[in-house]
């Protein structure tokens, strides 16, 4: 079958106008981890269904942007070969040129259309769609679809996420409000102007008495601080067109594809949303197909976005009723948690240490088995460790041990991998040395001048910015400088005046600063460390 559909002149037009709101505003291209390949194959794995190993898996991804979602992977895993197609030249252009910076042979991009991938592109792995599914026409959707059925491997998994109902109902007022009071605007500023002014309108003059005002304000809430070129193209895009679960997954059906379930399977576990809620699912959908029983939970919890994953029809025979958090006895866990005081709403009588995870959730440590694993995760990070480490590396019962990683899991607080990622096969004896791409990314004083945002190995985005000083001993680590080597440079680099100092001042012709400077590399390797940014 030939993965190229045809579409209409209308269709066209519109992806000509896709791509020259994406010109105009480009999208940042940032990491997102859930699809991750090596995140899909665990997941995969708690499904039931075994998916390739990513260290030489061929990947590609739908709507790339610059490149910012492949280019963790690609850099994680040389000999795989990754590939991403965006309608936009700009955004392909800015990738190309981190590629370069980069030094990355392995990925390539290129601007087109999803319509125009034909049977040269062969077949892949895994294949991503992350933000384009609800943006585009109708016909572009079931192009999508038939192309992951096309290209993927028989073993391979597709990743399409897109807006859903029932929680995308509220979001569908305000974008229709949205849209009305932008009527006749052309400019991309204009259009966001207007946008903003809508929200407001909801902020200020919602009536008391308007029956969806909670779910109104959770999406107006969910707006304040968002960028303009998100509420551009979230928002005011000519497509966005959300659909519930079943619709998602009969389209899929009628393109050979199965719905395997939620790139984060813990949206899936009734349990993790109490156990009224869990009681009344069982009880109405008892003889219900799978799909229809998590429609069911979709209209409880109010879901408005989901991540589906899905493989060839004939791989239905594998796949579990439900994801089963027992199968991560077989995966590696890993995870970084900060002790934080208790949320001001949290109930007094409740005891445990309160934790901020890396992706910045809470959660409560209230068991000392709970602790104790959450503590070892952390020592270990960014490194995994498997089941058997945590439970051998814990003097504690092992049924306490399983109790608090299988809870972690279930509520999804863990990142998953089957295999051994690079933070664990490098030599933990080496020199300080980052993870690579990251100075590619960065300017001096830590700019990130890019579209292509900053992340870590684990595929997650790096919110932290460094400044002039540390971007410079950074810039340092070679994996063969000790840290000790490390402080002297910066030490010697502080007194020549050619390097400012801790604070922006300079420490030209100062003396004694043997110890700021070993404090400075000190502190700087725990938020390397922290940020999963170093190696060793």
């Amino acid at each position: 079958m030939d993965a190229t559909i045809p579409v209409s002149s209308d269709d066209d037009s519109a992806n000509q106008e896709i791509a020259r709101q994406y010109d105009e505003r480009p999208y940042a291209s940032e990491a997102f981890y859930f699809s991750s390949p090596a995140h899909i194959q665990a997941a995969a794995h708690l499904y039931g269904v075994a998916a390739p190993t990513p260290q030489r898996a061929r990947v590609l991804e739908i709507g790339c942007a610059a490149g910012g979602n492949l280019l963790p992977f690609a850099l994680a895993y040389p000999d795989a070969e990754v590939v991403g197609v965006d309608l936009s030249p700009v955004q392909i252009e800015a990738g190309q040129q981190v590629l370069a910076r980069a030094g990355v042979k392995n990925m390539t991009l290129h601007a087109m259309s999803l319509t125009d991938i034909g049977p040269e592109f062969g077949k892949f792995d895994y294949i991503i769609a992350h933000g384009v599914f609800s943006w585009v026409p109708p016909a572009v959707r079931e192009a999508l679809m038939k192309l992951c059925h096309t290209h993927l491997t028989d073993e391979g998994v597709a990743y399409i996420s897109y807006n859903t109902y029932p929680g995308w109902k509220a979001g569908d007022i305000v974008r229709d409000a949205m849209t009305l009071h932008a009527h006749g605007l052309t400019s991309g500023k204009e259009r966001v102007e207007s946008a903003r002014a809508v929200i407001n309108m909801f902020k200020q003059g919602m009536a008391g008495s308007n029956v969806l005002g909670a779910a109104l304000r959770k999406v107006l809430n969910a707006l304040d601080g968002l960028p303009d070129y998100y509420l551009e193209h979230e928002y005011l895009e000519t497509f966005n067109s959300p659909c519930y679960l079943v619709e998602f997954a009969d389209m899929a059906m009628r393109n050979g594809l199965n719905h395997l379930g939620d790139a984060q399977p813990q949206l899936e576990i009734s349990a993790n949303y109490g156990q009224k809620l869990q009681l009344n699912l069982s009880l109405i959908a008892i003889g219900q197909p799978r799909l229809i029983r998590q429609q069911y939970l979709d209209f409880l919890v109010g879901q408005n976005f989901r991540k589906s994953l899905l493989v060839q029809l004939a791989r239905q025979v594998e796949m579990l009723h439900q994801p089963d958090p027992v199968r991560a006895s077989g995966l590696r866990l890993a995870a970084h948690f900060d002790k934080v005081d208790a949320p001001a709403d949290a109930d007094p009588r409740q005891g445990g240490q309160w934790l901020r995870d890396q992706g910045g959730v809470m959660i409560c440590a209230d068991t000392a088995a709970m602790q104790a694993v959450t503590d070892m995760l952390s020592q270990t990070w960014p490194r995994s460790l498997t089941v058997v480490e945590l439970v051998e590396g814990i003097d504690m019962p092992p049924a306490d041990i399983e109790r608090a990683w299988l809870h972690l899991v279930s509520v999804g607080r863990v990142l998953l991998v089957q295999d051994r990622t690079p933070y664990d096969t490098a030599s933990q004896a080496m020199a300080p040395s980052l993870i690579p791409g990251v100075m590619a990314l960065l300017n001096p004083g830590g700019r990130n001048e890019s579209q292509v945002a900053l992340s870590n190995l684990w595929h997650c985005p790096v919110r932290w910015k460094p400044d002039g000083a540390q971007f410079w001993a950074m810039s340092q680590m070679d994996g063969q400088r000790s840290e000790s080597m490390l402080s002297k440079l910066l030490r010697d680099a502080w007194q020549q005046g050619s390097v400012q100092g801790p604070n922006g001042e300079s420490l030209k012709g100062q003396r004694n600063l043997d110890a700021l400077a070993q404090r400075f590399i000190r502190t700087l390797l725990e938020i390397l460390r922290r940020h999963a940014l170093r190696l060793s």
